[in-house]
């Protein structure tokens, strides 16, 4: 992927904007309510709907980025005890374990959006539908699951390439910086 803004959509892309909007409102909603409670003593009516709201958006909508660039938390106890060959292996098991994880927490979403949606839940303090907020945890989880599927897609083509015909340069982690 080059620098440039491409023409086709990004969802993870997208989804990862939507959270940094609601970081910003998250933030900007706090400021000025312990600026009301400083100077006025009036707090904003539905800061606590409101910051858990979009403490949500922030988490859940962040993932398919966090799942695309390999930015999860990881305990790499085993790298260096293994040949590259079993920790790739490793590496694929872990993800096809995610996917199936991600695809129980979509099915088991299922019922609880239905129920918010036909209940009319909302946030007692600020006309937040519940089914809105679950709607998009689904949306991010549906996401991450294809940004997952598309990095074990990328690692079975990795391995089913004969030795020294790679076509792209190894992906390096965070903490492995390339060095001149």
């Amino acid at each position: 992927m080059n620098g440039r803004a491409g023409s086709r959509l990004d969802p993870a892309r997208l989804l990862t904007l939507c959270g940094a909007i609601a970081l910003a409102v998250m933030l900007f909603w706090t400021m000025f309510d312990i600026g009301g409670r400083l100077a006025f003593n009036r707090p904003i009516h539905g800061t606590l709907d409101l910051v858990e709201v979009t403490l949500v958006l922030v988490a859940f909508l962040a993932l398919p980025e966090c799942f695309r660039r390999d930015e999860l938390i990881k305990v790499d106890l085993f790298d260096t005890m293994v040949s590259p060959r079993t920790l790739g292996r490793m590496t694929l098991i872990g993800e096809i374990a995610t996917l199936a994880f991600l695809g129980l927490l979509i099915a088991t979403l299922w019922q609880p959006l239905a129920d918010a949606y036909r209940f009319g839940d909302q946030k007692p303090d600020l006309p937040v539908p519940i089914w809105t907020l679950l709607l998009t945890i689904e949306l991010a989880l549906v996401v991450s699951m294809l940004v997952v599927l598309r990095r074990i897609g990328s690692q079975i083509r990795a391995a089913l390439q004969p030795p020294g015909a790679e076509t792209q340069a190894p992906t390096l982690h965070r903490h492995e910086e390339a060095t001149p």
